[in-house]
C-alpha cells in the first residue's frame, strides 16, 4: 500500500479533528471517531434474510404435507365420515377436516441459537356438515363448517437440517 493511500484517512481525520480541538476547552472530551459496523444478521429484517426465507419457503412445503398426512390420517376427513339420522327425519353427515386455506405458517429464528428456527404451524380443525333427506344425499354435500378448534404446531429445524 502506498504512502499516499495510507496518509489520506490520517489527513482526512486531523482536518475533522482538529478544528474541534482548537475549540474545545481545557478537560473538555471530544468527540471520538466511530466505525460503521454491518447489524447482526439476528437484527436485520426479515424480508432481507436469505436464509429465513429459504427456510420459510422449506416450512411452507413440509407444513403442507403434514396437513394433509392429518387430514388423511389422523383426522379421517370423508373417509370417516359419520352419518346419523336426527329426530326431525333428516340425515346428517359430518366428518372432522383442517381449513387448508386458512392455515398459516410461520418461521423464525431460534432466540437461543439463531443457526437454529422454529416454525409455527396454525390451522383450524374444523367439523363439516350436512342436512338431507336420505343417507346418500347428505353424504354428497354440500358442506358446512359448524364448529372449529384453533391448534398449533410447533417444529424446529438446524440450518438446512429438515423439519421435525
Amino acid at each position: 500500500m502506498s504512502l499516499k493511500r495510507r496518509l489520506s484517512p490520517l489527513v482526512l481525520l486531523c482536518f475533522l479533528v482538529l478544528p474541534l480541538a482548537a475549540q474545545a476547552e481545557p478537560g473538555q472530551n471530544l468527540p471520538q471517531p466511530t466505525l460503521a459496523v454491518a447489524p447482526a444478521q439476528e437484527n436485520i429484517p426479515a424480508y432481507m434474510d436469505p436464509d429465513l426465507i429459504r427456510e420459510h419457503e422449506s416450512f411452507a412445503h413440509f407444513a403442507r404435507n403434514q396437513v394433509e398426512r392429518m387430514n388423511a390420517t389422523i383426522l379421517g376427513g370423508r373417509h370417516s365420515m359419520q352419518v346419523h339420522k336426527g329426530a326431525d327425519g333428516l340425515y346428517r353427515a359430518s366428518f372432522r377436516a383442517i381449513d387448508l386455506p386458512g392455515v398459516v405458517c410461520q418461521v423464525r429464528r431460534s432466540e437461543s441459537n439463531p443457526h437454529f428456527y422454529v416454525g409455527n404451524l396454525i390451522y383450524k380443525e374444523q367439523v363439516l356438515q350436512s342436512v338431507g333427506k336420505s343417507a346418500e344425499a347428505c353424504r354428497q354435500g354440500p358442506f358446512e363448517p359448524v364448529s372449529e378448534k384453533p391448534s398449533r404446531l410447533i417444529y424446529t429445524s438446524g440450518r438446512g437440517g429438515g423439519w421435525r
